[in-house]
């Protein structure tokens, strides 16, 4: 039998998860998206990611781009009909989406998301999916920055 290999965000999460600082929240601003056809590199707020043909491609309120599966995108949001000249389609947050968990880190800090490294400034947030919230280390988080966090995502206690 195979060892179980200890979580590379194993410091991180453990960090957060003694702090308690584990909160929900939701999207609360629409974002813009397209499907990607063949496999890319994108560089992120925090650092260069793989996209692969048939996920999506998001952008947000200040045009910071990151990776996202079909599956996740419409699990949290809902396509109008307003596409850009560009192709980008206008998604906004669903009104039955979970949301996420969000922790504050005080600190500069990494995470090994699925799609990259990333790295976080002191006052980002470290998220993971809302059915993950009582997983202490989940196989999916990733990092939102602090002011980016503050503009799209509300505290929901739903």
């Amino acid at each position: 039998m195979a060892a179980v290999q200890p979580s590379p965000n194993k410091n991180i999460l453990d960090e957060v998860n003694e702090a308690g600082n584990w909160a929900r929240a939701k999207k609360t601003r629409p974002i813009w998206a397209r499907l990607v056809e063949q496999d890319q590199m994108v560089l992120t707020l925090e650092g260069t990611e793989a996209v692969k043909a048939g996920d999506y491609l998001c952008r947000g309120e200040i045009g910071e781009v990151w990776p996202q599966t079909a599956a996740s995108l419409e699990r949290k949001y809902t396509p109008t009909d307003d596409v850009d000249e560009s192709g980008w389609r206008r998604f906004v947050p669903s009104p039955d989406a979970e949301g996420v968990m969000a922790a504050q880190v005080e600190h500069a800090f990494t995470v090994h998301a699925s799609w990259g490294v990333l790295k976080g400034k002191a006052g980002d947030f470290i998220v993971k999916n809302f059915s993950d919230k009582e997983v202490d280390h989940p196989t999916d988080v990733w990092i939102v920055d602090q002011q980016l966090f503050h503009a799209t995502y509300e505290p929901s206690q739903d």
